[in-house]
């Protein structure tokens, strides 16, 4: 039987996480953040701590703890134990922030599959390059 499961896009704009789920196969429709996001715990000056990997994300709820699905050091300061990937694929349906932000935190072995636009290929790279799961500091 087909699953669809939404962990994000309900009842807000962006955010979009949604777990399509059949015989066997788990794919993530999109990854990325609300418009909303954290607003009521975090502000401008103020945001999860990057040393912390997901442990302020998953504290005040904004991600969901999926297991097999991040990356073993997001998940250094939580209590959700690294597993091996169950998720088969993240397929990202366009160039928007809200629709690709999250993936920084996912196991690296789980592919991203995404349209062959040259411009969502590039936000991607960019993205990749400069958020802090890859800086150098």
């Amino acid at each position: 039987m087909t699953n669809l499961t939404f962990y994000g896009g309900v009842n807000e704009i962006g955010g979009n996480k949604i777990l399509l789920e059949d015989k066997g196969t788990k794919i993530f429709l999109d990854f990325g953040q609300s418009f909303t996001f954290g607003s009521e715990f975090f502000a401008s000056w103020l945001q999860p701590r990057g040393t912390n990997g997901l442990g302020d994300y998953f504290e005040f709820n904004l991600l969901p703890k999926i297991s097999g699905l991040y990356s073993k050091e997001m998940l250094t300061s939580t209590n959700l134990a690294y597993t091996e990937p169950e998720i088969d694929c993240v397929f990202l349906s366009h160039a928007h922030f809200d629709h690709i932000t999250h993936i920084e935190f996912l196991d690296p072995t789980i592919p991203v599959c995404m349209v062959t636009i040259p411009s969502l290929k590039t936000l991607c790279f960019s993205y990749s390059i400069t958020t802090f799961r890859f800086s150098s500091i």
